[in-house]
């Protein structure tokens, strides 16, 4: 009972997700950039892994659940040992005032990256017993569980891991998803205005720069980014997971530090930024389809 169970709820879910890819959301990338990132990776597997995931997903695409990790995100990391459920002192002051009372609120969600002055990743999520985010760190343990024992997980269990794989790497090649601790600058947590509102920085990143797209599908953004040849692929997915994150943490930089408290947003800045969009979207979606064509 308990099996048949999970499988009805897996099938809710990225039936869920299939409903919702082209509604405008909030999360890195929005929906759209998610789906984007994960029909690109689609593109981009071997034969081998496309029948793979088709099996493990019942046949469904990785644009299909690019977006389930931000639905379930607390509960899913929690459930992975991902992010301690009582962090007591080591507790950063980023998160000191979060509300833990409620289940939803227990852990607070890691999707983000920390690096150096140097843009290095930070090899774990502690650092002399401070949790850090490290999404670069839970994508890699994600990724060799799955690559060790995938076929004998518990079905849900494996999706859930697929899932916030395909997630966390859209996630990692955000420019709000980057801390730069050297520079203070956490996520972009500060308001800025934009068309006479006052907007969250890490918001607009997430949403906002998506506005000129509104009505675009995610098979129609992939036409248009995913342009590389094999030899430009091959350059760009050299390396592990950290080096990813830390060529993405370097090439969003001067995103990160455009803008300040308070700062006006140029009305001409989402076309300024288009090319790092569409370059770290290419990135993320060449990337994952390395990972899982390694893994699967």
């Amino acid at each position: 009972m308990e099996i048949v169970m999970k499988r009805i709820i897996l099938a809710t879910l990225i039936i869920s997700a299939v409903l919702n890819l082209n509604c405008p959301a909030a999360g890195a990338w929005a929906k759209l950039g998610h789906a984007t990132i994960g029909h690109i990776a689609q593109e981009h597997l071997t034969h081998r892994a496309q029948k793979t995931l088709e099996k493990y997903l019942d046949g469904r695409p990785l644009a299909a659940i690019a977006s389930d990790a931000d639905a379930y995100r607390g509960q899913w990391t929690m459930d992975l040992g991902f992010v301690p459920t009582n962090i007591g002192e080591a507790r950063p002051s980023w998160i000191k005032g979060f509300d833990f009372s409620t289940p939803d609120n227990i852990v607070p969600y890691s999707h983000m990256i920390t690096v150096d002055q140097e843009f290095n990743v930070y090899p774990t999520d502690n650092l002399n017993g401070e949790y850090i985010d490290n999404i670069a760190y839970y994508v890699t343990k994600l990724a060799q569980e799955l690559k060790d024992n995938a076929e004998n997980m518990d079905p849900y269990e494996r999706y859930k891991k697929i899932a916030l794989i395909v997630h966390f790497l859209g996630d990692m090649h955000c420019p709000v998803h980057i801390v730069y601790r050297s520079d203070n600058l956490t996520k972009g947590k500060f308001k800025i205005n934009w068309k006479g509102e006052s907007v969250n920085y890490h918001g607009w990143w997430d949403k906002f720069i998506f506005d000129a797209y509104y009505d675009w599908s995610f098979s129609d953004m992939a036409s248009l980014v995913d342009i590389a040849n094999k030899k430009q692929i091959a350059e760009i997915t050299k390396g592990d997971i950290y080096d990813y994150a830390q060529d993405s943490a370097r090439s969003c930089w001067s995103a990160a530090c455009k803008y300040k408290e308070g700062d006006t947003i140029d009305r001409n800045y989402p076309t300024d930024a288009r090319d790092l969009l569409f370059s770290q979207l290419r990135n993320a979606g060449y990337r994952l389809a390395k990972i899982l064509n390694d893994i699967l």
